[in-house]
């Protein structure tokens, strides 16, 4: 008795820890819930969560992150995540990743872009981030943004390594990191720059109705013509 529910507890630890629809990190929890800059020093100064001012307003709490423009740790503003982020997006079912995102940084726009990553050193599979950016002004309010993980919207790029991604699919299936960049081409690290970003309600989004519908509509379409 005791071997099967220990597999049992076993699987369903597993289970949790996979990625899935519906997923948000709201930071309500009052810690960085597992985002980073790199090592904890860097993180713990570059990263704050933040009580209050999130997009709900008064009592939101949100998470800060800074960077200072060196080159070096700290100076882009590059952050990613290798713990509750991970698992098979496609199977999943995870098209999209949406986020409420501020830009605090004075005369500054930044182009955002989200990455994904599979084991590091894998021969397949590796680096991609999305082609188009999240374009933020110093001047705007919380913005709403929504990533797109469809193949088409991933292009490969290369780490510090300089092993460019060559398997999106592969990548998609086991997602071991998600980050977020400001850089105004597709690229993994990033660019310096010295800026102030609010992060809140990171969210994995299946694929929008309108498109289930349309599938759904091809389907009918298809048995009609059959019949």
């Amino acid at each position: 008795m005791l071997l099967p529910l220990l597999c049992l507890l076993l699987l369903q630890s597993g289970t949790a820890r996979a990625v899935s629809v519906g997923q948000i990190d709201d930071f309500e929890d009052g810690t960085k819930q597992d985002w980073v800059m790199g090592f904890a020093p860097i993180t713990d100064s570059h990263m704050t969560n933040i009580t209050d001012g999130g997009p709900a307003g008064t009592g939101d709490n949100y998470l800060e992150v800074v960077s200072d423009g060196a080159f070096a740790a700290g100076g882009r503003l590059t952050f990613f995540n290798k713990s509750q982020w991970t698992g098979d997006y496609t199977a999943a079912g995870i098209t999209s990743i949406a986020m409420d995102l501020k830009n605090f940084t004075p005369n500054e726009t930044l182009n955002l872009r989200l990455g994904i990553n599979n084991q590091p050193g894998a021969t397949v599979g590796g680096l991609f981030t999305t082609s188009a950016s999240v374009s933020l002004t110093s001047a705007g309010g919380w913005t709403r943004a929504v990533f797109s993980l469809l193949p088409r919207d991933l292009v490969p790029v290369s780490g510090r390594s300089g092993v460019t991604g060559n398997d999106v699919m592969a990548t998609l299936a086991n997602v071991q990191e998600l980050r977020l960049l400001n850089s105004a081409s597709p690229d993994w690290t990033g660019s310096p720059v010295v800026a102030t970003l609010g992060i809140d309600n990171v969210r994995a989004v299946p694929l929008p109705a309108a498109a289930l519908l349309f599938g759904s509509g091809l389907m009918s379409l298809g048995l009609w013509r059959r019949r």
